[in-house]
């Protein structure tokens, strides 16, 4: 299976994907949460991260094990194909310690019983199949080892953002028809001057409405990377071949729709309050304990996601089977 709107995402050497922002990594209350985690793991811990991404929660591991004088065995997995040591800057220095497993679902993970004495996740375990998921991550967890997973919100400002940014998606393709109206732009241009004429005062109307709705979007920053984009093709039209010009159209066309489809893959896996819940008893029936869930906020109050705490038993005891109906 591949995942060619996550995959072309984490190549492009970005930390973190939440569209609220592009900041390399974590910051402010999230990574405190992380920081403490990491704090009371004891030397020579085997971490796994569950869709590590672009190993986000890796670096803060990393960096808190460095800081404590320990060292951690680190393991990365995502279903995604990737390679975070060549895609992030810098990342072969910054991901020494770590090892990476694209292309592995985190239902189906090729380790031992009981490896890690430790597993976390950052908006990743909700993307999966949630409750295979769970058995899969108590079959490789040691006795008495913690789990913490961040999850998607319904009702964040990760989820509102999202919900923006797909309007806005909407409103550039469909309603101003940007790309639409650049390609037959550039056909016209070469072939009929008069229709190019027409052309370009829509164009100019459109965007010069899109660029207004950039300026006053409430979070998303969907516009503001998108519009650039499409003024550096409108640019490069005159210095291209037409076959150039094409591929360069459908390469800044195909990075938009991947990001739409992020955004509603994104939706899809955001839990309310009742689906969380209904997670939370999985991971009960599948043998965790002390399985703790709550609303997970920003420091200024800003609901950003749900926060599960959980353990597996000092005693080890057999995972059970999916309730009937889950």
């Amino acid at each position: 299976m591949t995942l060619p709107q996550w995959e072309d995402f984490w190549r492009s050497g970005r930390v973190v994907s939440c569209p609220t922002g592009a900041e390399d990594g974590y910051t402010g209350s999230v990574r405190e949460l992380w920081e403490r985690f990491f704090a009371a793991l004891p030397d020579g811990t085997r971490l796994l991260d569950v869709g590590t991404g672009n190993g986000a929660l890796l670096l803060i591991a990393l960096e808190v094990a460095r800081a404590r004088s320990v060292r951690f065995e680190v393991h990365g997995i995502d279903l995604a194909r990737i390679d975070p040591r060549r895609a992030v800057p810098d990342g072969a220095r910054r991901f020494e310690d770590a090892v990476f497993h694209g292309g592995v679902a985190a239902e189906a993970l090729a380790f031992t019983d009981g490896y890690f004495q430790a597993a976390v996740g950052q908006y990743s375990l909700e993307y999966t199949r949630r409750e295979d998921t769970l058995r899969e991550m108590r079959r490789v967890m040691a006795a008495g080892a913690p789990a913490r997973f961040v999850l998607h919100h319904a009702s964040s400002i990760v989820a509102d953002t999202a919900r923006e940014s797909l309007s806005q998606a909407r409103e550039l393709e469909e309603q101003a028809q940007a790309f639409v109206d650049l390609r037959e732009y550039v056909a016209a241009e070469r072939t009929d001057s008069a229709r190019a004429a027409r052309l370009m005062e829509r164009m100019s109307e459109r965007m010069r409405s899109m660029h207004d709705l950039a300026a006053h979007s409430k979070r998303s920053r969907l516009l503001a990377d998108v519009l650039p984009a499409l003024g550096d093709l409108f640019e490069l039209r005159t210095r291209l071949s037409p076959g150039d010009f094409a591929a360069a159209f459908d390469r800044t066309y195909g990075a938009f729709k991947a990001a739409e489809q992020r955004l509603r893959d994104l939706l899809h896996a955001a839990l309310d309050e009742s689906a969380m819940g209904r997670l939370a008893l999985k991971a009960r029936a599948c043998g965790f304990r002390d399985v703790r869930m709550a609303p997970l906020s920003q420091e200024d109050g800003i609901l950003i996601g749900w926060q599960l705490d959980m353990s597996t038993p000092a005693a080890d005891a057999a995972c059970a089977a999916p309730d009937a109906g889950a």
